[in-house]
């Protein structure tokens, strides 16, 4: 049965939306009111927003004040977002959040992200520019994952092991956009095994085998943005526009781009 609404198919599960709300923006633990969904933002101190935190030392207590309590509070929270950078001793304390459903990540540096397995009930991911980031093997331990996004995975060219997330609808690969800069992967091969997919996005990617046919076997795909290899999309875009239930994304929004 499907889990993603139409508002998450047409934009992406983590779209932002002006008129929605969100987790409560917090620094420091001391702000902390038992809330279960919150953003945490204890990193990057000391500009003008946090003129407070002036010292190397203040900057470290914070920091480690959170990655005690999100070790050592295990069922604390279903829902984590992190808009600041993200060091590896972070990421390790988030994945001890045992509840926990829901994490966006926006950057940071994380090579190891081994101790995702421990997050079992996790069912919307989202990764942002985790270049250090050596293996997405523990990404497909996740059983229950619904939606995940990733950007500018630049160790990263073998996504098959993706196959084995079952109950995935959404999957977005991203390099990084802003550079911009691309990033590699091997094949869309794993495709053929992923034909639950119903948001299937990736941009600023250079496809080594240059192989797109694969996306024609997104039979249930509904949203379809394609930013890579566009000279291969162009030469099967007529296929590709007559997938069933294709109805949103740049292929069907911006036909101009793939027919011109």
């Amino acid at each position: 049965m499907s889990v993603l609404n139409e508002k998450q198919i047409e934009y992406g599960f983590n779209y932002y939306h002006k008129d929605e709300s969100y987790p409560k923006a917090i620094v420091e633990l001391s702000q902390y009111n038992g809330e279960n969904s919150l953003t945490i933002n204890c990193t990057q101190l000391g500009d003008k927003f946090t003129p407070q935190f002036d010292t190397a030392k203040k900057k470290k207590s914070v920091l480690l004040e959170w990655c005690d309590f999100l070790s050592n509070n295990t069922t604390a929270f279903t829902e984590l977002r992190f808009g600041t950078k993200m060091p590896q001793e972070l990421f390790n304390a988030v994945c001890c959040q045992k509840n926990l459903k829901e994490l966006h990540i926006k950057w940071g540096s994380y090579p190891d992200i081994s101790l995702l397995k421990n997050l079992s009930n996790l069912e919307y991911l989202h990764i942002g520019s985790g270049s250090s980031v050596q293996s997405i093997e523990p990404i497909a331990m996740l059983k229950k994952l619904i939606a995940l996004s990733v950007e500018n995975f630049k160790n990263i060219t073998d996504y098959s092991p993706l196959v084995q997330l079952k109950k995935l609808e959404c999957l977005s690969i991203e390099g990084d956009g802003m550079s911009p800069q691309y990033i590699h992967v091997d094949s869309l091969d794993f495709l053929k095994g992923m034909q639950q997919l119903r948001f299937f996005r990736l941009l600023t990617v250079r496809l080594r085998n240059k192989d797109v046919s694969p996306i024609l076997s997104l039979i249930n795909v509904e949203h379809l943005t394609l930013g890579s290899n566009i000279k291969e999309v162009k030469a099967i875009y007529n296929n590709i526009i007559k997938l069933p239930k294709l109805k949103y994304g740049l292929i069907v929004e911006k036909p101009e781009i793939y027919t011109m």
